[in-house]
């Protein structure tokens, strides 16, 4: 017997899960949310506590972002606590370094860093946004993408007609190792959710086109970017249901019907259960019921790499002058850019007690992930190669640690004498897909549809070639799709007035 029952189970780490419940709630029905943390926003590494990683988010001003902050009531809240960095990134590469941002600024640097084919490197850009530009209509629409059925493929279609063939170059006269071009592929594998083999051309151009009009970054981290939506969940008839283990899926007729969860062995009833992780992780719980076709999805979309973060607190004077709050380098463009050989480091907000934190990204093989010791070892490079680019940081160092190499933190200003510091738990790192299903619009991933009734997908998964821009699209799809066989309950006018005060 059911212990109780929800329109819809959301279960799962990914941020597309807690957009589609706060969507969801939002739109009546009631909702439960649990397992998401799975993977903590945050850590503690000695007396601090870290987030995990940075909350970046995309323009607020692209339809397929402000319609979700629009039904949220966030579009005040993001342009007030997330205002738009300056320059929007920076390129560190061997002998170049320019600031990307506005037309005119973005004109102005390729002119002083790329004199000889300036023109060459202009007309690639605009090729790139050009091709993004055709996406924002169609992501901004009302279909679900992935495509959900016959009329959605056909409008998807006649869009896929019109962006650039899978195999064209958009940054071609551009040599293979232009410094240029790979940058703006160091970008995309470090903003996108596929890895460096898997980029393609459209891709590049989305995470480009994006992250030139303006990178937009929320204080406090992915904790302050979960509670956004964990607040307006709590604010619904929904419910936020913490250190619920899934233990299984329960079928009944054929049908998704619950979630039998732990510690207590309860069976949570479901209306509708959205699954907001790894397919892998889904698997299991599934048992022989997970079926021919949920098994062929989770072996066409597979880990190439993950990605490892170093986390920081260092006083502001260990910050160079001109560095901007988003940084990509790359130390050799001939070189493979996984490990120390590519990094996005991102610098957020001084607090009041001069104390900024800083998160360096790179990206590991999957296949070397899992040695014993080898996390430690990128650890020992990737520092080296900050000390390069922060060359006093040591100076002015609080904290380093990492939630994903189970080492202790360092703490250059403990008191002598004291204890050292505990070995920080390692936590699962955010993959970095390879995919061998068909690539719709060259972006997306996995489908909702898993061929279960009432079990849909919704995580970094379906639309992996858009970043974080790709788990909003998909969070809205499985809304509509949720809502489309069980119509929403109208919001009440009293509700909507607070709401909006």
């Amino acid at each position: 017997m059911d212990s109780s029952y929800f329109d819809v189970v959301v279960c799962g780490s990914d941020l597309a899960g807690l957009v589609a419940a706060a969507l969801l709630g939002r739109r009546g029905l009631r909702v439960l949310v649990c397992g998401f943390e799975r993977v903590p926003a945050s850590f503690q590494a000695g007396p601090y506590t870290l987030a995990r990683e940075p909350a970046l988010l995309p323009p607020p001003d692209v339809e397929s972002v402000a319609r979700v902050l629009r039904e949220l009531n966030f579009l005040q809240i993001v342009r007030r606590r997330a205002p738009p960095l300056q320059p929007a990134f920076q390129l560190v590469l061997p002998r170049h370094r320019l600031d990307v941002g506005s037309p005119e600024l973005t004109s102005r640097e390729l002119a002083r860093e790329f004199a000889g084919d300036a023109g060459a490197v202009g007309a690639a850009l605009e090729r790139l946004t050009a091709a993004s530009a055709e996406l924002d209509p169609l992501l901004g629409s009302d279909l679900t993408l992935p495509p959900d059925g016959f009329w959605e493929r056909r409008e998807v279609a006649r869009v896929e007609d019109r962006l650039p063939a899978a195999a064209a170059d958009l940054l071609a006269p551009l040599t293979a190792e232009h410094p240029l071009r790979v940058g703006l592929t160091a970008l995309a594998a470090l903003s996108s959710g596929f890895a460096p083999v898997d980029l393609n051309s459209m891709v590049l151009a989305r995470a480009f086109d994006l992250q030139r009009r303006a990178t937009f970054r929320l204080d406090g981290g992915l904790p302050a970017l979960r509670s956004l939506f964990l607040e307006r969940i709590a604010s619904t008839a929904s419910e936020v249901r913490q250190r619920l283990t899934p233990q299984e899926v329960v079928f009944r007729r054929g049908k998704v019907a619950g979630l039998r969860v732990r510690p207590r062995d309860e069976t949570i009833g479901a209306g509708h259960l959205l699954w907001a992780g790894p397919l892998a992780t889904l698997l299991p719980l599934c048992g022989d019921k997970a079926g021919r076709r949920l098994r062929e999805l989770a072996a066409g979309v597979r880990p190439a790499c993950y990605r490892y973060t170093l986390c920081l607190l260092v006083r502001r004077e260990a910050l160079p002058e001109g560095m901007g709050a988003r940084v990509i380098a790359v130390r050799d463009p001939a070189q493979p850019l996984v490990e120390d050989n590519a990094l996005a480091v991102t610098v957020g907000n001084e607090d009041r007690q001069n104390q900024v934190p800083v998160w360096v990204d790179c990206l590991v093989p999957a296949a070397a992930a899992a040695g014993p010791g080898y996390l430690g070892v990128v650890r020992a490079r990737v520092r080296e190669r900050l000390g390069r680019l922060l060359p006093f940081f040591d100076r002015h160092l609080l904290v380093l640690a990492s939630p994903h190499d189970g080492l202790s933190p360092e703490l250059p200003e403990a008191a002598s004498g004291s204890p050292p510091p505990e070995p920080i738990a390692a936590t699962p790192m955010t993959a970095a897909l390879t995919c061998e299903l068909p690539r719709t619009l060259a972006v997306a991933g996995l489908p909702h549809a898993t061929g279960i009734k009432n079990l849909t997908l919704v995580s970094q998964e379906n639309l992996p070639g858009l970043g974080l821009e790709g788990e909003l699209v998909s969070a809205w799809g499985a809304a509509r799709l949720v809502t489309g066989a069980q119509p929403g309950r109208e919001t009440s006018r009293r509700e909507i007035l607070i709401e909006d005060v």
